[in-house]
């Protein structure tokens, strides 16, 4: 660590003694645009981001932290002074008054002052609270439903009482985010551990009693306020341009080898073959896909955690090779740690555990020699009264007549007791062996939901664990007896799977169950081994990125956010290895999770509430710049939704920054309820219509995925964000600007009608050609296979031709939509879709302008192509699609008449073809 002089002073130890002395001295003098006084550093990064640090030690942070990353920073001018005990240091934007030798910083000694562009004063003290910022975001949606979203909340507000289900997690309120009409940003990062010295992993904060913040000061500018926060804690990285294509997913349910529920027919049928059918059915209903995403299914071993591939995949290589042939990408689910949990990561049946246990420098786990195998023993009675403690059903003498023999591995609801959910109760006799280990231990593999156990009727203490684990076991040597039948009684109260004895093993052991394989990804090596052991294989295999679904439990350093790290290590994995750019689906991680995409939102409910406030917060996504927010498109819990409900979900996914189907139910013994075929042909026809559409506008996605790397700017955009000074920008929380030319604004209500507010100008409709005049709002009913999405007048979309999936064809063919008249422009971005040789300027990047004179001429220009990438065409056709009010009289290019093409009355749209050239050729074309 170093400490920074002040003043052009060059005798840092003498200066800072004499810090307050030499302010005197040098009073109204331009300085450094870090100033220590004392114990606090002030750091103008920008004239209008500063950090302060305040170090009871006097020592400072020079390095690079989990979340912020830039240090270096260009030269901004100060003027610092003393007046009255106080620091005064000010930047052209803004001020920064401390109270000399006063200690940590507080409401009392330190203020920050600035004007806003219409000159109003504004100020910040430590503390203060900010009732008109514009919403950050929570870490997840998991198990939201209408019951969170009570009537008459803001949508910026996080769901209210959500408990996440299992975790027992109370989803704690979204920080304040960067854009806020107070004009002010503030970011803690006091408590994040920093790099260390080699820059090779982080440490913990020393001391970590110290204060080190970023006030963010700006007028409306929100977009300045974006570009200085990427600057400070990393820039959004170019994603793949496949996963901007739809995504569908499956095999949401769990796989124990030899448990009763893997032998039933079902779990047979839901298979590798059963996917590879699912897929060829998406494809001979011409409905495009790119990824397809495997739930927990894949794993052997359920939660206990595995990573072979289930039974369910008996042939995993052959099946990755024939997605890839179908052109579609796969992605794996994969679970490193929940919170509140003893979630096991790695079970010692999988074939990894003994080298990985080898790599931890852990021994494997004991092998019992005593252990008896006590499944075939039970018999059950149910207790709707619950009068089975009071009797004594724990009794070793208890009446033999009421007990009926029952099966383990399935609940009792499935066994001759269907909806009974009171009180069950299981008994076994065991004899056991005239000489008996010191130990002795009850192994119960799954137990649904709790129960209490009685050895010879005597009650026993179980370990206790918490979701997902499942194995409890109870030490049983103080009751049993030697050489006789031993009565083993459970009282269970069965849960929502059901209730009962669920998983095996259920036996007799000698030895305690070992402790679970678990990784902490901020301890370098075993971060390393994780991904390396685990993960490496897999991925040679050709899987293609992971869904990491948890994370909140795989982190033990202190200060550091667990789901923010648990992120990194994935991506950065995927990308070392690859050489490729990385990609995730992973929860929120708080500040510096724009660098790792993207944002998987969790389990929600299948509600039309739930669906607007999707709708509100991917817009406000980009408030944090998180630009890639991955919602379970239909919702996750709920069966069978109304088609209306499915149909609007769709629609909105279509214009989201990413597109995925999913559900609870993607399961063996109802299929996967998200599939258009459930529906029959109109599910079909809405599922082709849209996922054709989403597939078709990549081109134009993929440049503002660009737009998003370069320049910090989200996908989805909120009204504010492009008309800040506009009261009626912050009224319309739940329609946003897709890109810079598109205005959406889902249907979210059964009825489908809608009321829309469009900006000042022109605005056409994307799919009629209808026209509006901005600057108010109109009511309007949509159809279920309609949405409302305008295009501002002027604008241009690029498309692509229809395919199977998002890079099936070259882009030898671009599809250039014109709407109506004014000015309009589009920079084209092009590369590779997959390498990180665009960070090495291997890209390219076509201008398109557009314009109609006074005559009403309209001009539209393709400039030649600047830049190139590994795979670029030398050349293509175009085909000119021209939203106007009025059939085209004449058409020329490059001053040579061309055919009038074809008009379609209906969609208001004439359709020109313009013959191949080359991409570095500049082409005019004009029409009246």
């Amino acid at each position: 660590m170093r400490l920074h002089g002040i003043l052009g002073c060059t005798a840092k130890w003498l200066f800072i003694g004499l810090a307050p002395a030499l302010l005197v001295c040098c009073a109204k003098t331009e300085s450094s645009p870090t100033l220590v006084v004392g114990n606090a550093r002030f750091e103008f990064l920008t004239p209008s981001l500063v950090r302060m640090e305040y170090s009871p030690s006097g020592t400072f942070v020079d390095a690079p932290t989990a979340v912020v990353q830039k240090r270096d920073w260009p030269k901004v001018p100060v003027q610092a002074t003393q007046k009255d005990g106080w620091l005064i240091a000010a930047s052209s934007d803004m001020t920064v008054r401390y109270r000399l030798q006063s200690g940590a910083f507080a409401a009392a000694n330190l203020e920050v002052t600035w004007n806003d562009s219409a000159g109003t004063a504004h100020a910040w003290h430590p503390g203060d609270k900010d009732p008109l910022n514009l919403g950050g975001l929570p870490y997840s949606l998991d198990n939201v439903s209408q019951d969170n979203l009570p009537a008459g909340r803001s949508d910026v507000e996080t769901p209210v009482n959500d408990i996440i289900p299992g975790i027992d997690v109370l989803l704690a309120e979204a920080k304040p985010g960067l854009l806020s009409r107070s004009g002010y940003a503030f970011i803690d990062d006091s408590q994040t551990p920093v790099w260390n010295a080699r820059r090779t992993w982080i440490e913990p904060r020393q001391p970590p009693t110290a204060q080190d913040w970023y006030l963010f000061t700006y007028s409306a500018d929100y977009q300045k306020v974006l570009r200085e926060y990427a600057q400070l804690c990393g820039p959004i990285p170019m994603i793949p341009r496949y996963v901007l294509g739809p995504m569908v997913t499956d095999l949401n349910f769990e796989y124990f080898p030899d448990s009763e529920e893997s032998r039933q027919p079902d779990f047979k049928r839901y298979n590798q073959r059963h996917l590879e059918d699912e897929v060829s059915r998406l494809r001979q209903n011409l409905i495009p896909f790119d990824t397809l995403v495997l739930d927990f299914a894949w794993h052997n071993y359920g939660w206990d955690g595995g990573y072979d591939w289930s039974p369910l995949i008996p042939h995993p290589k052959e099946f990755s090779s024939w997605v890839h042939s179908q052109g579609i990408k796969l992605s794996l689910n994969d679970h490193p740690g929940y919170a509140n949990t003893d979630e096991s990561i790695l079970s010692f049946s999988d074939s990894h555990a003994p080298q990985v246990l080898k790599a931890l420098g852990r021994p494997p786990p004991p092998q019992a020699s005593f252990d008896l195998d006590i499944s075939k023993a039970w018999r059950f009675s149910a207790d709707p009264h619950d009068q089975g403690l009071s009797h004594h059903w724990y009794a070793a003498d208890h009446e033999e007549a009421r007990w009926k023999p029952i099966r383990i591995g399935l609940p009792w609801q499935e066994q001759g007791y269907k909806g009974y959910q009171g009180i069950g109760w299981y008994r076994a006799s065991v004899r056991l062996p005239a000489k008996l280990p010191e130990k002795l231990y009850v192994y119960l593999g799954e137990v649904g939901k709790t129960y209490r156990i009685f050895v010879n009727g005597q009650e026993a203490t179980h370990s206790k664990v918490h979701w997902p684990q499942r194995l409890t076991y109870t030490d049983i040597a103080p009751y049993v007896m030697a050489g006789r039948q031993n009565q083993i009684v459970l009282r269970v109260e069965p849960g929502e799977r059901g209730g009962g004895l669920l998983l095996g093993p259920v036996a007799i052991r000698d030895v305690e169950p070992s402790m679970r394989i678990y990784f902490d990804l901020s301890n370098q090596q075993q971060a390393e081994i994780f991904m390396r052991e685990l993960h490496g294989p897999l991925m040679q295999e050709g899987v293609d990125f992971w869904w990491v679904d948890g994370g909140s439990g795989a982190v033990d350093m202190p200060g550091l956010n667990k789901q923010l790290w648990t992120n990194k290590v994935f991506f950065d994995y995927m990308q070392q290895q690859t050489g490729r750019r990385g990609f995730i689906l992973g929860r929120y991680g708080d500040w510096g999770s724009e660098r790792y995409p993207a944002f998987f939102t969790g389990d929600t409910y299948s509600q039309w509430p739930v669906l607007a406030y999707e709708v509100a917060f991917t817009a406000r996504g980009g408030n944090v710049l998180v630009p890639y927010i991955s919602h379970d498109i239909g919702g996750f819990h709920g069966k069978k939704i109304d088609f209306d409900l499915y149909a609007r979900w769709i629609e909105f996914g279509s214009f989201s920054p990413l597109l995925r189907m999913h559900s609870a139910h993607a399961n063996p013994r109802e299929g996967n309820l998200r599939m258009p075929w459930i529906y029959g042909a109109q599910g079909v026809a809405l599922m082709k219509k849209y996922f054709t559409l989403r597939t078709q506008l990549i081109p134009y996605l993929y440049t503002y995925a660009w737009l998003a790397h370069r320049e910090s700017l989200p996908i989805l955009r909120p009204l504010y964000l492009k008309y800040p000074q506009l009261e009626e920008a912050y009224r319309h929380s739940h329609e946003y600007f897709f890109g810079d030319e598109m205005l959406v604004a889902p249907v979210y209500d059964p009825s489908g009608d809608q009321t829309i507010y469009l900006p000042p100008g022109q605005w056409i409709d994307f799919f009629n050609g209808r026209r509006y005049a901005g600057g108010g709002t109109f009511t309007a009913h949509y159809a279920v296979d309609e949405t409302p999405v305008f295009v501002r007048e002027g604008a241009l979309v690029p498309e692509q031709g229809v395919s199977d999936y998002s890079n099936a064809k070259p882009l030898d063919t671009l599809i250039l939509n014109v709407y109506g008249s004014g000015q309009g422009s589009f920079d084209l971005y092009e590369d590779d879709g997959v390498s990180l040789a665009y960070d090495k300027e291997e890209y390219a990047v076509t201008a398109l302008r557009y314009a109609t004179d006074s005559n009403g001429l309209h001009h539209l220009v393709i400039e030649p192509t600047r830049g190139s990438f590994q795979g670029q065409l030398p050349a293509r056709s175009y085909e000119l699609h021209i939203h106007a009010a009025d059939k085209p009289a004449s058409i020329s290019v490059d001053g040579k008449a061309l055919g009038p093409g074809t008009w379609d009355a209906a969609q208001a749209t004439a359709v020109v073809a313009l013959p191949r050239r080359a991409i570095r050729d500049r082409i005019e074309v004009a029409w009246r």
